[in-house]
């Protein structure tokens, strides 16, 4: 009776921590954000910018990001749903397909990120729905008698911040990789010849044992 009853708190207790990730998962991706596949400065990034709701239950038609004023060459194209519209410092994204609230998509466009590491790139993005809107525009406050976190926020606008980095990284991350295939390459024949060797022996072994077996007989 006492071990089924530990068995129950113990179960129930594991429910409530799931229920309490979960919770917390569903917090955390409620914000529509901005992923970039680096943030390296002066390099070249792809940001995938994600709509996970539509406004209070309404569809989503469109939905608009403004260009931080320091970066560059921003390119986007539109999607089988999305067709992009672009301006000098923003881009639109439109659908005549609504995305339905319980519904999430992603669409994605590229830029150069500043030459300036430690750079805050904020990206304000205004979601419209078929009734009314989302302005996902708020920025945390930092200043002096005001400490308004970015996770305390209710609409945050997506921030990217420039890291240090050189762009042409990637080309020495895949001389290692080539150094390392080389390196497997080099030891390969190694291995081989030590199995072969390895067997050479045991056959030796094996015809001396047999050899000793006749002369007995």
């Amino acid at each position: 009776m006492h071990r089924t009853t530990i068995t129950r708190r113990v179960a129930l207790s594991g429910l409530a921590t799931a229920v309490l990730v979960t919770l917390g998962s569903v917090t955390a991706a409620a914000h529509v954000t901005i992923t970039p596949s680096t943030t390296a400065a002066g390099a070249t990034a792809v940001l995938r910018l994600e709509i996970p709701h539509g406004c209070e239950g309404s569809a989503t038609t469109a939905v608009s990001v403004r260009m931080p004023e320091d970066v560059a060459d921003v390119t986007a194209s539109g999607t089988d749903r999305w067709t992009v519209d672009q301006a000098a410092d923003s881009l639109t994204w439109t659908t005549g397909e609504p995305l339905l609230d319980g519904e999430h998509d992603q669409v994605e466009f590229s830029l150069r990120l500043p030459d300036d590491a430690g750079a805050t790139l904020v990206f304000p993005v205004v979601q419209r729905c078929e009734e009314g809107e989302a302005a996902w525009t708020e920025v945390a406050d930092h200043a002096e008698g005001h400490d308004t976190g970015h996770d305390a926020l209710e609409r945050p606008a997506p921030v990217v911040v420039v890291t240090p980095g050189d762009p042409a990284s990637g080309a020495d991350g895949g001389t290692e990789a080539a150094a390392a295939a080389t390196g497997a390459e080099e030891r390969d024949p190694l291995l081989v010849y030590g199995a072969a060797g390895v067997l050479l022996a045991g056959g030796v072994a094996s015809g001396a044992a047999l050899l000793r077996r006749r002369r007995r007989s």
